[in-house]
């Protein structure tokens, strides 16, 4: 506890001191030096222009800092490297994230354990939506991804020549490919064993910045996409690259606006947990509402602490490894993690279609403060409720049907709970009756089925 408490302190104090902090102590030095501290503040400080990685958090901070000189400032100092020096020190909350960073994939994952997921190829339309769409059950698709461009040609190098200058979105930083590459290639090197959580690509404007989106088609089974009526600059956020090393990856969470999802591996693999809606997993703890979810840190730490719990648990999850040239389906509801297993390029979709758009509807309808991906990436409930009028506008003339089932359906329900709290309210009444022999004999002048009348009568008073 000790050592994470000096850890967050350190975000309070500026560079200097923290390299003053590291002469006080062997305790300080060892946790002045974590990569998790210059990590967050070579973001902070240089974001988009951290250039090239430079074997570690401290020392790609210090290469920056070094480059941001003027020729004149440049002409005194000399940059040296960084080259921690070894010390005794102990720490619980630094031997969990060394842990977390450092345990085989391959054990962490259970990677030889058996899939639970259906496998298929040749898979007619028909059958797809009859066997998959329709019932909400996962599948792996092996037929689709290998047919793409993007199969043959994509790869780091690939990417690196061809898009090395074009910015994209790396968790809470914008920086050239280029950039990234270097800092994935020493994940790489190290064989996955360099940060607990490392940084993942996650880019929405790739189709925009580069000719990339004309390397992959969309499979026919999620061609259906009502949110298109929309148009394509006002309509939720829907599709992005994932780019990252072994250990990176998503830990658990339900896909945005109660969407259906496709993922499809280029290269690399990746380890997938699904759990089937309502089935919370071990270790998650999401808000009442929903609009907030706990997790641990890390999906290393996830993996860690409670993956065994999942031999007990009552209903057993999809457990499987999305591989190169494979494409996975997320139904709607669905809970789910992703592993990178090795370094892994990727693109998903979330797609909105005839059967899951009832529940995309109720979602926008009833939870517009959690409506995500609209209006400029902000969020809100005014956002959701214009998402929500215009959507139903749109889908009027040709999706009237399902439009007035949902509205039914909320009306049904809305009539089964207020008829549920009044039984609770007259339960609660002749509760108070027997308590209390004066109301009771009221209740017998008034009537013994009129206990709305009774009610009525005393709280008039």
């Amino acid at each position: 506890m000790r050592s994470r408490v000096l850890l967050c302190n350190t975000d309070a104090v500026n560079e200097s001191t923290v390299f003053r902090l590291m002469r006080c102590s062997r305790a300080l030095y060892v946790l002045c030096n974590t990569d998790a501290v210059w990590r967050d503040r070579c973001i902070a400080r240089f974001g988009g222009g951290l250039g090239a990685f430079s074997d570690s958090w401290k020392n790609t901070y210090k290469a920056a800092l070094f480059a941001s000189l003027s020729v004149n400032e440049k002409e005194n100092i000399v940059f040296v490297p960084d080259a921690p020096i070894k010390v005794g020190f102990f720490s619980d909350y630094l031997f969990s994230s060394w842990r977390c960073s450092t345990v085989p994939l391959d054990a962490l994952c259970r990677s030889n354990a058996p899939d639970n997921i259906d496998r298929r190829c040749n898979l007619s339309m028909e059958c797809f939506i009859e066997e998959y769409d329709k019932p909400g059950k996962p599948v792996i698709l092996t037929d689709v991804v290998t047919k793409w461009p993007a199969f043959k040609k994509w790869s780091m190098d690939y990417l690196e020549k061809t898009v090395g200058d074009t910015i994209f979105r790396a968790e809470s930083v914008d920086l050239p490919f280029k950039s990234y590459a270097a800092y994935a290639k020493h994940c790489r090197e190290n064989g996955g064993s360099f940060e607990e959580a490392p940084l993942y690509l996650f880019d929405k404007y790739f189709s925009h910045r580069t000719s990339l989106a004309d390397d992959y088609t969309v499979p026919e089974y999620f061609s259906e996409d009502l949110f298109q009526v929309l148009g394509a600059e006002k309509r939720p956020d829907y599709r992005w690259i994932i780019i990252g090393p072994p250990r990176s990856g998503s830990t658990f969470h339900l896909d945005p606006n109660s969407t259906s999802a496709w993922n499809a591996v280029i290269t690399g693999s990746k380890k997938w947990l699904l759990f089937p809606p309502d089935c919370i997993p071990p270790g998650v703890f999401p808000s009442v509402d929903g609009s907030e979810v706990t997790t641990p840190i890390s999906l290393a730490e996830w993996f860690l602490n409670h993956y065994d719990e999942i031999k007990h648990w009552p209903v057993k999850p999809v457990e499987c490894i999305c591989r190169a040239g494979e494409i996975l389906y997320v139904p709607r509801g669905w809970w789910h993690c992703v592993m990178n297993l090795e370094e892994s390029i990727a693109i998903t979709q979330n797609f909105v279609n005839t059967v899951n758009l009832a529940s995309v509807l109720r979602f926008c309808r009833t939870k517009p403060e959690q409506v995500s991906g609209y209006g400029s990436g902000c969020s809100g409930e005014e956002l959701g409720a214009t998402l929500y009028n215009r959507f139903k506008s749109e889908l009027a003339p040709t999706h009237q049907h399902v439009i007035d089932e949902e509205l039914k359906s909320a009306q049904h329900a809305s009539r089964i709970l207020t008829n549920d709290k009044e039984e609770d309210d007259k339960k609660k009444l002749a509760s108070l009756f027997s308590k209390r022999p004066a109301l009771s004999a009221l209740a017998d002048f008034c009537g013994a089925d009129d206990a709305d009348a009774v009610s009525s009568f005393r709280f008039s008073f």
